[in-house]
């Protein structure tokens, strides 16, 4: 009698262990781009059709440098784990990873992006997956250049130029001496108004910069989404006959992500 009762839990746990396996969905996904770093907007798309997850509201449950800041309560994911629906079963999920994993870049490059797809409650969760590893950010240099690479409106911004990375002939020879910015929504309008000749600041390795946080700068208006910053340098520079002239350059431009 012990011994059927003893194959009769053992059953029972192996049965409790083909559930649970058979819960773990098998689903499609892409990751735009294929290759990244921790600080580009990555976007994850998928389609939980034919898995036992189709019909769900899918949550993402994030590791790999560490815990994403979407892994709170395993039972109860909050709403920043929860995927955009797309249409029918098709979900996408965008983050950058730095925020994702509220870690610096030098933490999260080398280090996986492995991800797995649950319900709000876990009660169904998708097999782990583990598409790419973060890839080192390049520094390319440039006339111009923002710091950080990927900013939102609420961070500070630094914006530079560099005169040694132009083919402009004016742009190496002017000397700088201030900045204009506007910022705009996503319909192109002007949010507060152009902020012209703010004062630049020369920097060790011979650029000029300025920083600045949107929300001061400008008084963006609570609940305002803002789409881009556009910026430009002014100074002086010699015309064809040795006078001395103003002198602005193209416009360059930041766009915001929604990071908040």
């Amino acid at each position: 009698m012990k011994r059927i009762y003893k194959l009769s839990l053992i059953a029972s746990f192996c049965l409790i262990g083909i559930t649970a396996q058979a819960q773990k969905a098998q689903i499609k996904y892409t990751v735009t781009p294929g290759v990244f770093t921790p600080e580009d907007e990555v976007v994850l798309e998928i389609d939980l059709a034919g898995s036992s997850l189709a019909g769900k509201e899918p949550y993402i449950w994030a590791f790999g440098p560490g815990d994403a800041i979407t892994n709170t309560s395993w039972t109860s994911s909050p709403d920043i784990a929860k995927f955009t629906k797309v249409a029918d079963d098709k979900w996408k999920y965008i983050f950058v990873g730095t925020t994702f994993y509220n870690k610096g870049a030098s933490d999260i490059i080398g280090k996986p992006f492995s991800f797995l797809v649950k319900t709000k409650d876990g009660g169904i969760q998708s097999e782990d997956y583990t598409p790419t590893k973060f890839s080192p950010i390049l520094f390319v240099p440039t006339l111009f250049r923002n710091f950080p690479l990927r900013t939102s409106q609420y961070d500070a911004l630094s914006l530079y130029l560099d005169q040694r990375y132009t083919a402009s002939p004016n742009n190496q020879r002017f000397s700088p001496t201030s900045i204009n910015i506007r910022i705009l929504d996503a319909a192109g309008q002007l949010v507060g108004q152009e902020k012209k000749g703010l004062p630049i600041v020369k920097q060790k390795d011979g650029s000029f910069g300025y920083t600045f946080l949107p929300e001061i700068l400008f008084g963006i208006p609570e609940g305002k989404i803002v789409n881009k910053a556009v910026y430009s340098f002014t100074g002086t520079v010699k015309d064809v006959n040795g006078a001395t002239v103003p002198y602005t350059t193209e416009e360059a431009e930041v766009v915001f992500l929604d990071l908040k």
